[in-house]
């Protein structure tokens, strides 16, 4: 490596940090901030002191071009100087805009305020909107787009539907139509706004842009909305290779998966095409072991700060068939109090007359969640968990035959 490329070279996380910290020093923008390295955050002092995640500003500022980084790291600072949320609905109602947001989101907030009783926790406002997101409002400035949380709602007196039909309106005068082509008969939104995805809300745009049939529509970030013909299985697949590639590129997961309009109203669906729907299984497969994992590291996180003693299973993966097909695989081990990951197959783990370890029985979720019914206790977060104390007795497990993975 020459002399210019370690220059060239994007900072390590504990770096990019300082960078922010002496910028929040220097133009004083918070009190008495620090790093939290574990969770790669800076937390201002105080309950209600403000936090600043740093994944999604590391990421773009790794991304950026050498002379554009300072601007990417003034546009996050702007959290620190950006109005607050207007006293009244009439004055927020121009401003409000709907967002599209992966559920994880919630559970991440949910987790957080669990594991820091001392802060104040912030409640959100959402509506759900299929399995694995849900519509939440945003407060849009010229510096900043912040969450609205179900106070601010409470204070402005209107309920979340009437706050989302006025960022409906918003968003159907924001929106012209504006898709580029990216080959093979595959669309994608080009506003560039922060709410490309937010326009999967908008079936009539979708019609119209669809080049023949029923219109198949991604949001695998949120910058992102990818849009296939029903017809054309070759767009299709084409949208799940670019979803998996930004879902990896950009962060800021939203959704995994698949949307069609019926009856005038979006919904998730499968598509018709067996080669495109085993790719979008693989595809919701690799992105929920990610999410799981994320939530293992939160999960692990909180049970040090409250001392509970249960271990939190991680989703692995497996490939068959040269990487088209992928399953996963969770650890159920005997006796250990476990929170589960909902996997394709469950490892228990096998004993001799001994008591000594003799291997694992591969058994599918359904069979081994039937196993002495009430073994599983379902937890309320997402993804989802499941709770598990004891393991099978010997006699039960037996007669349950094994899967091949």
């Amino acid at each position: 490596m020459g002399l210019f490329d370690f220059f060239r070279r994007p900072p390590t996380r504990a770096a990019f940090a300082q960078i922010i910290l002496r910028q929040i020093a220097q133009h004083q923008l918070a009190p008495d901030c620090r790093y939290d390295s574990e969770q790669f955050r800076i937390v201002a002092a105080g309950v209600d002191g403000i936090i600043f995640n740093l994944d999604n500003a590391y990421r773009d500022y790794c991304a950026a071009p050498r002379q554009q980084r300072a601007a990417v790291v003034q546009q996050y600072l702007s959290i620190y100087s950006s109005p607050g949320m207007p006293s009244s609905f009439a004055e927020a109602r121009a401003s409000l805009m709907p967002v599209l947001r992966s559920r994880q989101q919630g559970d991440h907030l949910r987790l957080l305020a669990q594991a820091e009783p001392q802060r104040a926790a912030f409640v959100t406002a959402s509506q759900d909107f299929s399995e694995d997101m849900v519509i939440m409002l945003a407060y849009d400035t010229q510096t900043n787009m912040a969450t609205i949380g179900q106070a601010s709602l409470t204070q402005w007196g209107v309920t979340f539907e009437q706050a989302l039909a006025a960022a409906m309106d918003n968003l159907r005068d924001r929106t012209a139509q504006r898709f580029v082509a990216m080959g093979n008969g595959l669309l994608m939104g080009d506003w560039n706004d922060a709410y490309d995805s937010s326009r999967l809300l908008l079936p009539d745009l979708l019609y119209r842009a669809c080049q023949g049939g029923e219109p198949l529509v991604m949001v695998p970030t949120r910058g992102r909305l990818l849009l296939a013909s029903s017809n054309n299985a070759a767009a299709q697949l084409s949208m799940l290779a670019l979803a998996e590639q930004l879902a990896r590129d950009e962060g800021r997961h939203v959704s995994s998966a698949m949307y069609g309009v019926r009856q005038g109203k979006v919904v998730a669906c499968q598509p018709a095409d067996a080669g495109v729907a085993a790719a979008l299984r693989r595809h919701r497969t690799i992105i929920g072991a990610d999410l799981y994992n994320q939530q293992k590291l939160e999960w692990e996180r909180l049970n040090a700060s409250t001392g509970e003693d249960v271990f939190v299973a991680t989703c692995l993966l497996i490939e068959r068939q040269s990487g088209e097909r992928v399953v996963s695989v969770s650890s159920w081990a005997r006796d250990v109090h476990t929170l589960l990951p909902r996997t394709d197959v469950v490892a228990i783990e096998l004993y001799d007359e001994h008591g000594e370890r003799s291997g694992n029985k591969m058994l599918a979720w359904d069979d081994a969640q039937a196993i002495d019914g009430g073994l599983m206790e379902q937890i309320d977060c997402y993804p989802v968990r499941y709770r598990v104390r004891a393991s099978p007795d010997p006699q039960s497990l037996a007669a349950v035959p094994a899967c091949e993975i």
